[in-house]
C-alpha cells in the first residue's frame, strides 16, 4: 500500500496531494472544513449516501480534539465522482471534500546531490564526471552569491534511472584532485519547482 502525505496542509503525519482531477480508482478523499462537533458516525451518515463507506478518520491533536478535516475511503470510486459533483454541508457547516491521490512512491528523481566538491568544479566538470554513469541532462554547481565561490556541492540530473542507480553506487571516486564525500543521494522531487 502506498504511504499517504497531505500536500499543501501544515500536516506531516499524512500525505496525500490534494486535487480535483485523479487517476481512475482512487477511491479515497480528502473532507476539509468539518464542524468540530463531527463525528465518525455523522461523517460516515452523510457520506454513504454517495456509496458504500470503506472507512473513515476524522483527524484529532493529543487531546482528541478534532483538527477539523478527515479521510475517508469508498468502496467504490464512482462515489468519489457523485461526492464531487454537489457542495456539501455537513453539521450546519459547508465541508470540502477533495480526491486524495496517493504520492507514488516507484516515482524517483533523476537528480542526486554530490558533497565534497573541490573549489575548482565547474557545472562542466561536474557534467563530465558523472557521464561515465549515464546520460546527464544537467550538472549545476552552487555558488555563493556574495563571493561567487563554489559551495562545495551541487546537483546533477541523470535522463533515466539507471544512471542515478550507477552514480549513487560511486565510492571513493575523485574529481578535479578531491575524493566526493560520501555516495552521491538521489534528491526528492520538489513540491515547489526546482530551485537546486
Amino acid at each position: 500500500m502506498e504511504t499517504p502525505v497531505v500536500i499543501s496542509l501544515p500536516i506531516a503525519s499524512h500525505s496525500f496531494a490534494l486535487a480535483h482531477v485523479i487517476p481512475l480508482g482512487c477511491s479515497k478523499m480528502f473532507i476539509g472544513g468539518l464542524n468540530w462537533e463531527t463525528d465518525d458516525n455523522s461523517l460516515q451518515g452523510y457520506f454513504s449516501q454517495f456509496g458504500r463507506v470503506a472507512s473513515s478518520s476524522i483527524m484529532r491533536d493529543p487531546s482528541g480534539r478534532s483538527r477539523g478535516f478527515a479521510f475517508l475511503t469508498f468502496e467504490d470510486p464512482a462515489s468519489v465522482n457523485a461526492v464531487m459533483a454537489k457542495e456539501h454541508v455537513l453539521d450546519g457547516k459547508i465541508i470540502d471534500p477533495k480526491r486524495a491521490i496517493p504520492r507514488a512512491e516507484h516515482i524517483k528523481s533523476q537528480k542526486i546531490f554530490v558533497g565534497g566538491l573541490a573549489p575548482t568544479v565547474t557545472n562542466a566538470s561536474l557534467k563530465a564526471f558523472f557521464t561515465d554513469y549515464g546520460t546527464v541532462m544537467d550538472a549545476h554547481v552552487m555558488f555563493d552569491r556574495e563571493t561567487n565561490r563554489n559551495k562545495g556541492f551541487g546537483f546533477v540530473t541523470f535522463e533515466d534511472d539507471e544512471g542515478v542507480e550507477r552514480a549513487m553506487g560511486a565510492t571513493g571516486q575523485e574529481l578535479d584532485g578531491k575524493p566526493v564525500s560520501s555516495s552521491p543521494r538521489r534528491v526528492k522531487p520538489s513540491k515547489r519547482g526546482d530551485r537546486y
